[in-house]
């Protein structure tokens, strides 16, 4: 077995971890945008997101790759382990540190990005909330009859549905 695929293998989980630690930044600046209400920066952070998720796609069919040249069919990182174990025992030490750096980043990233979630979820129900508001002070209202016949109408300013919001 050729040394050379196990040492490509790091190389190529590097940067898979590399661009994980950035997603999870980028998660985590996501989320202060949607805290702060900022649709404009959202558009960007997402471009961003999709870029990278695009280059940590084309890195996992990398490592796949050597995984399937390695292993003989596509293995997880224990798999991998075992493999270094038979064919190159000095790269075991850092083929499960990385694997140990994987698997504490990726529970990370997806906790921030349910917390995103949930928060894309809270802003589309304030914004109907706010959206019926207005709708509702400004359509045309009918006349409600008081108790002695004649007819109340509501009059809303905008001081008021401001207030309301």
């Amino acid at each position: 077995m050729d040394k050379t695929k196990f040492k490509n293998l790091i190389e190529i989980l590097d940067k898979e971890i590399k661009a994980y630690s950035n997603l999870k930044e980028l998660f985590a600046e996501k989320k202060e945008v949607l805290k702060s209400a900022k649709p404009d920066d959202l558009g960007v952070l997402d471009n961003k997101i999709i870029a990278l998720n695009n280059a940590i796609t084309k890195l996992n069919a990398a490592r796949q790759t050597i995984a399937i040249e390695i292993t003989g069919g596509d293995a997880n990182m224990s798999r991998l382990i075992e493999a270094a174990q038979e064919f190159a025992p000095e790269y075991i030490d850092a083929l499960t540190e990385r694997k140990v750096k994987i698997c504490n980043i990726i529970p990370e990233i997806t906790l921030l990005n349910n917390q995103n979630v949930e928060l894309l979820k809270h802003g589309i129900i304030i914004s109907n909330k706010m959206l019926e508001s207005i709708i509702d002070a400004f359509a045309p209202q009918g006349c409600n009859y008081n108790g002695a016949g004649k007819s109340d109408s509501h009059e809303y300013d905008m001081w008021t549905v401001n207030e309301e919001i």
